[in-house]
């Protein structure tokens, strides 16, 4: 019955039907939306209810090339910026030959940054006022292949670029997980 209910979630995910996983909550339900029309796949930048932690809602998702990710601001500034040495020296961490994106700072309420996605492979991104929380993100295009994203942290010492914080390492869905799972809310969405 599991594998059944799998097929028909991952059918229903990459035919383009708007979907949302929910624990019983509109919030969470607002985190993961699909728009067919346009092959946007939305993810929230959220706070925990105290404001005491930021994150990425899913933090991690499989899409397809030629697929557009929208980030949604919910609340404070943030921005969605990919592990790139053109991004203040951080460690690469998206295929060789994608472009790196750079939101900055995003202000007010619902603001919102879109990146198209052309090149096969898993890009990690980050919140630059956050990182150091553990604010980061995943996404995997096709398949995960053997690029910068699935090596481990600080494979390339030599380069001196600046290091994946150990908050933000914790925070990364495994590649496994997304594969299997196709979306992976972020724990901390749980209790919203």
């Amino acid at each position: 019955m599991e594998i059944i209910i799998k097929r028909i979630f991952t059918a229903l995910f990459f035919i383009g039907i708007d979907f949302a996983i929910a624990n019983n909550n509109s919030d969470t339900a607002q985190s993961i939306s699909f728009d067919a029309k346009k092959d946007i796949v939305e993810i929230r930048m959220k706070s925990t209810p105290k404001g005491d932690a930021y994150f990425f809602d899913p933090v991690g998702v499989l899409i397809q090339p030629g697929q557009t990710v929208r980030w949604i601001q919910t609340v404070f500034n943030h921005s969605t910026t990919a592990y790139h040495p053109k991004n203040y020296n951080h460690e690469l961490r998206i295929p060789e030959k994608a472009e790196p994106w750079d939101s900055k700072i995003m202000r007010g309420h619902d603001a919102t940054f879109e990146h198209t996605f052309t090149e096969e492979g898993v890009y990690d991104y980050f919140c630059k006022p956050h990182e150091m929380d553990g604010m980061v993100g995943r996404i995997i295009v096709g398949k995960p292949l053997d690029g910068p994203g699935t090596k481990p942290f600080d494979y390339a010492p030599e380069k001196k670029w600046k290091e994946v914080p150990k908050a933000a390492q914790d925070n990364f869905p495994t590649i496994e997980e997304i594969m299997s799972k196709k979306i992976v809310l972020n724990k901390l969405s749980a209790g919203q």
